[in-house]
């Protein structure tokens, strides 16, 4: 039977993005409402953080692929901190780790809801499958498929996801890719919500090293991330940070600004 979808939680604009007002603990509520109800199209879960929202305020296409989802969250503190200058504070930032998508996966082996993994480079997803299932045996993982895929293997990529019977799809094809892509095969995909994750399935197979919960903790991630990557992350964060104040200045300043 196809319900009708749940109530949207509050929202705020930031840089023509709508940030939902919502803690984790609400956001997996609403994971298994999705899991375990039948509706026309997917859940449709991504974040933002200062780059992202940067990025969505520059390139349209973008900010129409994250506008779509059902959720998206402040993933990092500049979003909170901006989201309270224009006038709807976010209840906390929601920074998906290794310990929230244990969380997430075991409400999925809860619910009997399998996962298909999405993303990363020939063998990342795999050896996630492989440690998260060894952490909870009751987790099945309906299917695993690599990120580096060509535009002309999508519709076979779809298929598989849609053949494997998975309730959540998690896509880990780094911004804007991975909203780009859910986006464009939203309707298509047969599965009850998609979740997209960034980087984490690397972080998670080891192949990228995860900041300690110290350096979480203090909302230091992009420093953190910036000493282990100088070369690839300066420009987003020496340059990104100070354009994304500036556009958030600017939107609050704004006399047609809408809370």
């Amino acid at each position: 039977m196809t319900v009708g979808a749940p109530s949207i939680a509050p929202r705020v604009d930031v840089l023509g993005v709508p940030v939902a007002r919502l803690s984790f603990e609400q956001l997996l509520r609403r994971l298994d409402e999705a899991l375990r109800a039948e509706r026309e199209r997917p859940d449709y879960y991504t974040y933002v953080n200062a780059y992202c929202a940067t990025l969505a305020a520059r390139e349209s296409p973008y900010r129409a692929s994250v506008s779509r989802a059902d959720v998206v969250y402040a993933d990092g503190i500049g979003v909170v901190w901006a989201a309270r200058l224009l006038g709807g504070p976010c209840p906390e930032r929601i920074n998906v780790g290794p310990i929230e998508l244990g969380r997430i996966v075991d409400l999925c082996a809860e619910r009997g809801a399998s996962v298909f993994l999405l993303g990363g480079a020939p063998g990342i997803a795999d050896e996630v499958a492989r440690r998260l299932v060894a952490e909870r045996p009751g987790l099945r993982i309906a299917g695993v498929h690599h990120g580096y895929f060509a535009p002309e293997e999508e519709a076979a990529v779809v298929r598989q996801i849609n053949g494997s019977g998975a309730a959540l799809l998690i896509v880990g094809l780094g911004p804007p890719k991975q909203e780009l892509w859910v986006s464009q095969h939203l309707a298509a995909l047969q599965v009850r919500a998609t979740w997209c994750m960034g980087g984490l399935l690397d972080q998670v197979a080891g192949a990228v090293a995860y900041p300690p919960e110290w350096v979480r903790r203090s909302h230091v991630q992009w420093l953190y991330r910036l000493a282990v990557e100088p070369r690839r992350l300066w420009r987003r964060y020496l340059l990104g940070i100070p354009e994304f104040i500036g556009r958030v200045v600017h939107q609050r300043l704004r006399p047609e600004r809408q809370a």
